[in-house]
């Protein structure tokens, strides 16, 4: 299934509380929590649709599997349960 990448990014941005990065050469966003970076990805600027390949290379970079970020683009994961999947597997302190 492939998802639409500005619909990817706006969810990571608006529900997940990730940052837009400037100045890099693709569009990149970070989630930073208590003024530590704790998971950056990157955006193709010439992708309109991501694939399940790529989805699974974001998810790696999320520090979450392909399933669990379906899940957060699906809506039945929220910023809370991101942040203690996080925690629970040592990727967050």
């Amino acid at each position: 299934m492939a998802i639409p990448k500005d619909d990817l990014r706006r969810c990571l941005i608006g529900k997940f509380g990730f940052e837009e990065i400037e100045g890099t050469r693709h569009e990149a966003v970070s989630l930073i929590v208590d003024g530590r970076k704790v998971a950056t990805t990157r955006f193709s600027r010439s992708h309109r649709e991501i694939d399940d390949a790529i989805l699974g290379l974001v998810a790696k970079e999320l520090w979450v599997t392909l399933g669990y970020l379906k899940r957060m683009y699906g809506c039945t994961r929220s910023r809370e349960d991101y942040l203690k999947y996080l925690t629970d597997n040592r990727r967050m302190n």
